[in-house]
């Protein structure tokens, strides 16, 4: 019987099913330089066409640095045969090929399962939803978060939160004013970024206030909260607040001022309880445009500069409102649709 190393004889050898006078054919001809081409050729018609089936590589690159990572064992295991003196029953081209079989499914498996972290992570980064709630002028809305945190978010103000909070922390993004009763969870902090100042708490109620370009102020209503500033990579501590005490913080020059509150009038504010405590009037008229959507003017400067001491109740109309704040300011208005003159 003439034989000659092809195709088929390279596959037969390959599935080790080569006989003694097959398998020293094969090994002399793995000593010629023209041998490792008919395997690339068998590898594009046999193994290849399998890998991309698998969907597992698509990269050329991987698919040529595998192709020859096998055939250099292949060649190293078939060229070592010629030292072994020892008959061995069993044909070793079928270790060769087991082993050959292994590595492949080896490559395989690794290379399936960084694809699934790797596209796992991605879809987790991607996945993850976000909500928007924004208030308009003279409108509130109560909003429960996915840890059935509750927000009473106030007018003119913008709140964004994960659908579902993941990791190992809870955090929020505020522009305006809020009222927070969050659910205690230590395992996982509640931390609000307004801006470079974050808020962050375990389990506890307060409030923050913190409009675009304005000062940040935090009081504190129950439990314990800390408040910092982030720069240029570097975190400072501004305070560590307890029930009856605020920060304010203006980033304008640098100012921290610490106060004193009156623990019901900082919770009270969710119910719409307004208190100034020495507040100018034209101050007072820029929360009450945000609260009433309307518009607020005066035609004496000096009563606008007035300091006001004075607790007002948001749940009624602004005419009513108006006449209350007129007898403690002691001075005249006018009421024409939206637009309200302080005189």
């Amino acid at each position: 019987m003439n034989l000659k190393v092809d195709k088929a004889l390279i596959k037969k050898y390959l599935d080790g099913d080569c006989d003694d006078k097959e398998l020293e054919l094969v090994r002399d001809f793995l000593k010629q330089e023209n041998a490792q081409q008919i395997f690339d050729e068998v590898w594009n018609e046999q193994w290849a066409d399998k890998i991309k089936a698998d969907n597992v590589v698509s990269n050329q690159v991987q698919n040529s640095d595998w192709k020859n990572k096998i055939h250099q064992r292949i060649n190293q295991e078939s060229l070592n045969t010629e030292t072994v003196v020892v008959p061995i029953r069993t044909p070793f081209i079928k270790r060769i090929a087991n082993w050959q079989y292994a590595a492949i499914l080896a490559l395989l498996f690794i290379g399936a399962g960084l694809w699934v972290v790797t596209n796992k992570k991605t879809q987790e980064q991607t996945s993850i939803a976000y909500v928007e709630k924004h208030n308009g002028n003279g409108r509130r809305t109560i909003i429960t978060l996915p840890d059935s945190s509750t927000v009473y978010l106030g007018p003119d103000s913008k709140l964004r939160y994960a659908e579902k909070f993941s990791g190992n922390t809870r955090e929020i993004k505020l522009e305006g004013e809020a009222f927070f009763e969050v659910t205690k969870n230590p395992k996982k902090p509640f931390i609000i970024h307004t801006g470079i100042i974050t808020t962050k708490v375990l389990g506890t109620s307060f409030k923050v206030e913190a409009f675009l370009n304005k000062p940040v102020t935090v009081s504190v209503s129950t439990g314990k909260v800390r408040v910092d500033r982030h720069t240029a990579g570097k975190t400072e501590s501004l305070a560590v607040l307890i029930p009856g005490q605020t920060v304010t913080w203006n980033e304008t020059n640098h100012l921290k001022t610490l106060g004193e509150a009156v623990v019901t009038d900082i919770s009270s504010w969710k119910d719409g309880r307004l208190v100034f405590n020495q507040v100018p009037l034209s101050e007072i008229a820029h929360i009450l445009e945000r609260w009433y959507d309307v518009d607020i003017s005066f035609s004496d400067k000096k009563t606008a500069l007035k300091l006001m001491k004075v607790n007002l109740t948001a749940n009624v109309p602004i005419n009513t409102l108006m006449k209350i704040l007129s007898v403690s300011g002691q001075f005249k208005y006018n009421i024409q649709g939206n637009h309200i003159t302080i005189n």
